[in-house]
């Protein structure tokens, strides 16, 4: 597995989810949040990302057999997951779905 981190976005060769830098607004010196693509509502910490990054990067490389079956990868994803206030099956679930499944929808536009 290899993330890729720099000051303002995080990006893999294993999945094509992206974690990028949320500045906040109307500090002098901002604290900054993520935004990964396959939690597009969730304003995260830099180590929520990573672990966010980590769980795209083992969905998109692991093939994965049902919750609660033995397979010791549900450990780790139940663990991550946790971490970022989710179950491991819905981490899972939303991770495995490309990052343009997650995009916001355009805005209907206003008849006139």
């Amino acid at each position: 597995m290899s993330i890729r981190i720099d000051a303002a976005e995080m990006t893999s060769d294993r999945t094509r989810h992206t974690a990028a830098m949320w500045p906040v607004p109307d500090y002098e010196a901002p604290p900054t949040l993520w935004r990964v693509t396959w939690l597009p509502d969730r304003y995260l910490t830099r180590n929520q990302a990573i672990t966010a990054m980590t769980i795209a990067e083992v969905v998109w490389t692991h093939e994965f057999e049902t919750p609660g079956s033995k397979d010791p990868i549900w450990l780790h994803i139940d663990g991550w997951a946790a971490e970022l206030g989710i179950t491991g099956p819905h981490a899972v679930a939303e991770a495995s779905l490309p990052p343009e499944d997650h995009a916001p929808e355009p805005a209907a536009e206003i008849a006139r």
